[in-house]
């Protein structure tokens, strides 16, 4: 029987500023606080399909792919094709100095390039190899568009994600894709 999907994505960051002297003097704080209650559905800020994975043991300079249009399989074991995609997070478990991810389109067939005011990437498929976003060690990434990013089978479904060339098979990271099938 195959499963519903929802998601529910609270983001809360609070800082504050001291400031020693002057009229405002004190702690002044800073707040950036959302939640995205994303209900099962197939409509911009809703989601059906959730993709989530722990891989480990990877070796360096090594290239993981997530083809989004069929390869990948939901907890139920239900093969999942994604229309849009609108959340990413990436979390690096690696330590190691220098040992980031670079997580972007994949030089073949590359999902995520701006298309239609809609994408996590540049629109330059000619420079994949170069485009991404670097997860540093012990870090994070989140990538959210209400609207999903565009996944086309055959030409933009491929997210990959590379370890760096630190030495080591102690890569590891969490990954968690969201979107929806129409």
């Amino acid at each position: 029987m195959p499963g519903t999907a929802s998601a529910r994505v609270n983001l809360d960051i609070r800082a504050q500023e001291l400031l020693s002297s002057g009229i405002r003097a004190g702690v002044i704080p800073a707040t950036f606080s959302v939640l995205l209650d994303l209900t099962t559905g197939t409509s911009d800020g809703q989601a059906d399909l959730v993709y989530a994975a722990s891989p480990s043991s990877v070796a360096a300079s090594t290239v993981t792919s997530y083809d989004l249009a069929g390869s990948l399989v939901d907890s139920f074991g239900t093969s999942l094709t994604f229309v849009e995609v609108c959340l990413i997070a990436v979390r690096n478990k690696r330590t190691t100095a220098l040992a980031y991810l670079d997580v972007g389109p994949h030089a073949t067939n590359g999902f995520g390039r701006l298309a239609s005011s809609r994408g996590f990437w540049p629109a330059d498929a000619g420079a994949d190899a170069d485009q991404g976003s670097i997860v540093a060690p012990d870090s994070w990434l989140v990538l959210y568009s209400k609207d999903g990013v565009p996944v086309t089978a055959g030409t933009g479904d491929v997210l990959r994600v590379t370890t760096s060339g630190v030495v080591g098979s102690t890569n590891s990271w969490d990954i968690l894709i969201i979107g929806r099938s129409a």
